[in-house]
């Protein structure tokens, strides 16, 4: 039985003009598989059983603008060319927003 189980020895000792196999690496290589084996069915089955969760949450934000606040710099580009498009998530689309928008001339 011992020289059976040297025979899933994935880690042999390599002498200079044969191969040997050892009693520990062979219970290493089983163990080893057997984990692997344990590890992907465990995978496996995780992904199989997903489960979809569906939450909506409605924003207690009864304003009906939104403040946003940024800085762009554009060095080779007159001011009176950059405009500000606005897109929600519904697809309600603002062109050319210009209310409350600050530009100010970068001189190099």
């Amino acid at each position: 039985m011992l020289n059976k189980i040297k025979e899933y020895d994935f880690y042999r000792k390599i002498p200079k003009d044969l191969t040997e196999t050892t009693f520990h690496g062979s219970v290493l290589s089983i163990c080893a598989s057997i984990f692997m084996l344990i590890l992907f069915i465990a995978e496996l089955w995780a992904f199989l059983t997903t489960q979809i969760v569906t939450n909506v949450v409605i924003d207690p934000n009864t304003d009906s603008l939104l403040r946003i606040n940024f800085n762009i710099t554009v060095l080779d580009m007159p001011c009176e060319f950059a405009t500000i498009d606005v897109i929600d998530v519904l697809g309600t689309r603002n062109d050319n927003v210009t209310k409350n928008i600050n530009k100010w001339q970068v001189d190099e």
